[in-house]
């Protein structure tokens, strides 16, 4: 590889979503947002499997709806592309007699846990869960020297305190899959999440089977209130204490919660664009 072409390489950023087709309005607030603050070409990777005998509604994601994210991308730069990867036959054939296929979260997490095994991905890519919000540019995470890590990531906001003060959470999961590879701890956490019931399978079994970690500031995944460094939002369970204990689960995409709930109103040029998307394409 020549100077130019390393120079080219360095201005790509490589991000990773793993969804089915219920999940384009996260989707689409996700990129609307990440393409604000982020000029270098994207290469976003959407991996996706085809569950329907299991629940209707887990259909996959379809090369349509990654037409609709791709003419986003392309919309601030017309080098950016999505990538759809259908990884159905790779999962059942491993994954379907998984302790953790019928959770409270849908199979669907537990995809990000084959990227060791997808030749297309380049060794280095940012995963995102797409209940998030980006307000400034992605590229200072995605810059971060990973070559003794095999993940970076962000401490859980509840698992911190309830679990252990390390616990990571995998909603934004910066990744180096040759040392992944090396060190086959992919490979032992899905044998993990085959075998052992757990309330957070997939971000568990990274936990426990990724040893060499780094451990990010909250601004790169801050599950609580957005702060003045806040790079990336992400709307994960959180628990309300007050009047009474409960689990809440808003997302970008429940306009109406964010606002009256929440009282978020500082993505509301992302909101726009986004239903401009969705009626444009009548999604």
């Amino acid at each position: 590889m020549n100077k130019s072409e390393e120079g080219e390489k360095l201005k790509m950023i490589n991000l990773m979503f793993c969804l089915n087709g219920k999940f384009m309005d996260g989707i689409i607030i996700s990129l609307l947002s990440i393409t604000k603050h982020t000029d270098e070409q994207l290469n976003v990777y959407i991996l996706t499997v085809d569950l329907r005998d299991l629940d209707e509604s887990y259909t996959p994601f379809t090369p349509k709806q990654a037409e609709i994210a791709d003419k986003i991308v392309k919309a601030k730069n017309p080098k950016s592309q999505v990538i759809l990867i259908d990884i159905t036959d790779m999962f059942r054939k491993e994954m379907m007699k998984s302790a953790n296929m019928k959770t409270h979260y849908t199979p669907y997490i537990l995809i990000r846990l084959f990227s060791d095994k997808i030749k297309e991905l380049p060794s280095k890519i940012l995963y995102l869960d797409c209940d998030i919000v980006c307000y400034k540019d992605i590229k200072e995470i995605y810059e971060t020297d990973m070559s003794d890590y095999e993940v970076g990531v962000a401490r859980d906001a509840i698992g911190r305190y309830f679990i252990n003060r390390k616990y990571m959470n995998s909603g934004v999961v910066l990744m180096n899959l040759d040392e992944i590879r090396k060190n086959n701890s992919f490979e032992k956490a899905r044998e993990m999440v085959l075998k052992r019931p757990m309330a957070m399978p997939d971000q568990t079994a990274i936990y426990k089977c990724c040893k060499k970690k780094i451990y990010f500031p909250d601004k790169y995944n801050e599950q609580k209130k957005r702060k003045e460094d806040t790079i990336i939002r992400h709307f994960s369970m959180t628990i309300k204490w007050l009047p009474f204990f409960r689990f809440v689960n808003i997302k970008p995409w429940h306009i109406d919660r964010v606002h009256n709930e929440y009282k978020i109103f500082d993505y509301e040029d992302i909101i726009e664009e986004y239903k401009k998307v969705k009626e444009e394409n009548k999604v």
